[in-house]
């Protein structure tokens, strides 16, 4: 702790998700500068030296760190910020855990797919601008989004023709690079996973398996929950793990943290959006209780010591939590303006979680329908057997409620507990 005593961090982004690292690396003795335009921003309170600058200044950005002597630079939670994050250490001279062609292939959907295929791995149908304006189009429904933005910005569903202009412009308004990628709707199951790399070593600290709400019809779907370990990681190590070394290793991507999503469907794993960044999810908060996996302060490590580690943390990863379940619980609502929300002081006290993340609270108006803004809580629970996870599940979902201005009940279908517990997904 005492050789990042006084050392100076910059964050990129400052949104609820990034309020842990802000804390980790203060707690370490780290003086923390967070930027972002907006004063108010979340994990800005929680920071030494709030910065209010827009983190696409490049320049602006440079100066800061050669006016403040800044020893390290993090990516927060934004896939958009971590092009920049690159961009910036290069340019600044500063420990970097990604080089610009690792930006280009797991910092962009499109750039995840071309090498996806180079090297055999399945990917999901996609079609161009043009096969879909041609009158004999036929493959409906299909997904448009934008290839370098996350958290469901920009996300739609299409059933037809009328739909898709609108749609398709929707996608590029939120993509940075102006992308828009196409693609075949699939409601299969949903697979999620973790890597971390140290001198290129290659651990995977999670596997999970990711449940969605799709009750908002034209619009992307919304995590409702996600349940680790996944009962597809066989499936994963014996079809996809030696290939992704092999994508890593060309890459030369030898330190750092990846997740990555992927649909499960046929007994093949097609991988889909990838993050170079921590999570919304927020699973590094479990990892360190179950076995003893501290993510934030590796990530702290790298930026301003330029190394993971002393220790191989190798040694101590294991996917499959030694037969404990983690669920990543989320609670949504429809959009409204939240007049009341129950069961808080319930959650924040209940014996299976570790960790009540609240995005939202008593007057906050929800309405950009379809994204992680519909999210107003995230739970993470911890329990020694399936029945245990179920049953704090179905407990949880009956006691946390919110209400409209009007007194109506306004909350999304959230994971369904009885069909994972009965393996029927």
């Amino acid at each position: 702790m005492e050789i990042l005593k006084n050392k100076k961090l910059l964050i990129l982004g400052a949104t609820t998700e990034t309020i842990p690292l802000v804390k980790k690396a203060e707690k370490l003795g780290v003086k923390t500068f967070v930027a972002d335009p907006y004063p108010s921003a979340p994990s800005k309170r929680f920071s030494s030296h709030p910065v209010d600058i827009d983190c696409f200044n490049v320049e602006g950005l440079l100066h800061l760190i050669n006016d403040e002597c800044i020893d390290g630079i993090l990516p927060g939670c934004a896939d958009v910020l971590v092009p920049v994050y690159e961009e910036v250490c290069r340019k600044s001279g500063r420990n970097c855990y990604i080089n610009k062609r690792i930006s280009e292939v797991f910092g962009n959907k499109k750039g995840l797919k071309d090498m996806l295929r180079k090297h055999g791995l399945p990917v999901v149908e996609e079609y161009t601008y043009n096969q879909v304006k041609e009158s004999t189009f036929d493959k409906y429904p299909i997904f448009l989004k934008p290839t370098d933005n996350n958290s469901s910005k920009g996300m739609s569903v299409v059933y037809d023709a009328g739909g898709f202009e609108t749609a398709y412009q929707k996608a590029l308004d939120n993509s940075k690079s102006k992308t828009v990628l196409i693609e075949k709707y699939k409601t299969c199951n949903d697979f999620f996973m973790g890597y971390l790399l140290q001198d290129g070593k290659v651990s995977v600290t999670f596997t999970a398996d990711r449940f969605v709400n799709r009750q908002q019809k034209g619009v992307g779907t919304i995590t409702a929950g996600m349940i680790y370990p996944s009962k597809f990681t066989d499936l994963y190590f014996s079809t996809i793990h030696e290939k992704m070394l092999q994508i890593f290793d060309e890459l030369d991507f030898r330190n750092g943290l990846m997740h990555i999503q992927g649909f499960v469907e046929d007994g093949k794993i097609e991988f889909y959006d990838p993050a170079l960044r921590i999570t919304g999810g927020q699973e590094y908060l479990a990892l360190e209780k179950i076995y003893g996996l501290d993510l934030l302060r590796c990530l702290i490590n790298y930026a301003l010591l330029g190394k993971i580690g002393d220790e191989d943390v190798s040694s101590i990863c294991d996917c499959t939590f030694g037969g404990k379940y983690l669920c990543n619980l989320a609670f949504s609502v429809k959009g409204c303006k939240i007049g009341r929300i129950d069961g808080v002081d319930y959650a924040k006290t209940y014996p299976t979680i570790i960790n009540v993340t609240q995005e939202h609270y008593e007057g906050a108006v929800i309405d950009r329908i379809g994204t992680a803004q519909q999210n107003i809580f995230r739970m993470h629970l911890i329990t020694d057997t399936r029945q245990q996870m179920r049953n704090s599940i179905i407990d949880l979902q009956k006691n946390i409620i919110a209400y409209d201005e009007e007194g109506n009940n306004v909350m999304l279908d959230g994971l369904d507990p009885y069909s994972w517990y009965s393996n029927e997904y």
